[in-house]
């Protein structure tokens, strides 16, 4: 009897402890609000979902940077980590833009010269993304409704304090501006009075170089780049994760001409022995897409980042292209080596990916893995190596340190034309 009446006192000691705690918890929200609950909840992590994230990645981030301001001119390219840097800075600011941006009009090619003139911010991102998608990755608000792709966009100071956005088309090679909610001297002067001059200046400023090279080639110090040792990541071990990273089934396979061959669901996926992977989709319905281009842009992205992103060593991705075509979209994604492109193969692309009815049906990635050497590579500087480039090309075309990857087991830095 005395047992079971300790029993009792027990359980009311208990409801009247948890009652204290539901009462504390209750208080600590009307006081501090719902946040104070946070670290009693576990983080729900985002998961990869068809839509994903709204926030930029390394596959989106600008290859180069220009600002523009009262102490002169400041570019940075080559240079990954300090454009990521200041990328986190002034991204939002061209998010905000985008996702304010008004009526566009067409400009003429001078009036674009005399915006890169003017105290601004000049992003090249090296491959041709969507603005619609950019705006969604860059805004809170998430939405942009700008049409087309760019490759190279500028917010510069307009007439009074106003703040204009300016980009190329990347399909139609033609300028267009536009107003946007962006104030000059609450937005764009307090970022870019923080930089200082370094002789950084586009071929078209340059008599010499006008000549030889693309207009808007940018020009900044060089320095000497590092060779990368280059191998093919895949082995048993990560034949498994990367299986297990695609949601694919490794029980039923077969050997096939110069890999293995892997069935599921009638979906098919081959893995050669040299880093090559192809997926067909039977019905599709493995990998889904949300819609429209950040949609498509998206869901190849998260499955970008989880093969040869992840088995790419000191190496990271970067948006090449993200077109429509007649029944869906084409997503193409290239390596980068701190801030160079990497040229792989022919086509130049590590990751290419069809987006059809809603789903990636069908994928190609090209799995290699990077690793700096202590070898430098001395490059000519630019006027010298723009000099040759008319025995080379009889055109102006952009001049750009790429890396070279034709299968072999090293990459060297390398001025290409293109």
């Amino acid at each position: 009897m005395r047992r079971a009446e300790r029993w009792i006192e027990w359980g009311k000691d208990l409801v009247i402890a948890l009652l204290a705690l539901s009462a504390a918890l209750l208080l600590s929200v009307l006081l501090f609000g719902s946040g104070s609950l946070s670290g009693l909840v576990p983080r729900q992590e985002p998961a990869d979902g068809p839509a994903g994230e709204s926030a930029p990645t390394a596959a989106t981030l600008p290859a180069a940077l220009v600002i523009t301001g009262g102490e002169g001119r400041f570019g940075v390219q080559y240079d990954q980590a300090q454009v990521n840097e200041i990328f986190a800075r002034i991204g939002p600011l061209l998010g905000d833009a985008l996702a304010s941006a008004g009526d566009p009009r067409t400009v003429r090619q001078e009036e674009w010269r005399r915006s890169l003139s003017a105290p601004g911010l000049y992003f090249d991102f090296a491959g041709e993304i969507p603005l619609s998608a950019l705006g969604g990755w860059l805004s809170e608000a998430g939405e942009c409704a700008l049409e087309g792709s760019a490759r190279r966009l500028l917010l510069c100071a307009g007439e009074g304090d106003e703040v204009l956005l300016c980009w190329q088309d990347a399909g139609t090679g033609l300028f267009y501006r536009c107003g946007t909610a962006l104030s000059r001297s609450l937005h764009l002067e307090p970022v870019t009075g923080d930089y200082r001059d370094n002789g950084a200046y586009f071929a078209y400023e340059d008599e010499t170089l006008s000549a030889l090279l693309q207009p808007y080639t940018l020009v900044t110090e060089e320095y000497a780049r590092v060779e990368y040792a280059v191998s093919d990541p895949i082995s048993q071990a990560n034949v498994s994760a990367l299986l297990s990273a695609l949601s694919f089934s490794g029980q039923d396979h077969t050997q096939v001409s110069g890999g293995e061959a892997y069935l599921d669901g009638g979906d098919r996926l081959e893995v050669e022995n040299g880093g090559g992977v192809t997926y067909r989709a039977a019905q599709g319905g493995r990998y889904p897409a949300g819609p429209g281009a950040a949609g498509a842009i998206e869901a190849a992205r998260a499955l970008a980042e989880k093969t040869v992103g992840a088995l790419c060593g000191e190496a990271s991705l970067y948006l090449i292209s993200a077109r429509q075509e007649e029944d869906g979209f084409e997503v193409t994604f290239g390596y980068r080596l701190d801030g160079s492109a990497v040229r792989l193969y022919r086509e130049g692309w590590c990751a290419r990916f069809l987006i059809r009815e809603g789903y990636i049906t069908d994928f190609t990635l090209r799995l290699r893995s990077y690793a700096a050497t202590e070898q430098t590579a001395m490059l000519l500087p630019v006027d010298r190596a723009a000099a040759i480039l008319p025995e080379l090309t009889g055109q102006r075309l952009e001049l750009r340190i790429l890396y070279l990857d034709g299968g072999a087991d090293t990459a060297a830095p390398q001025w290409v034309a293109e």
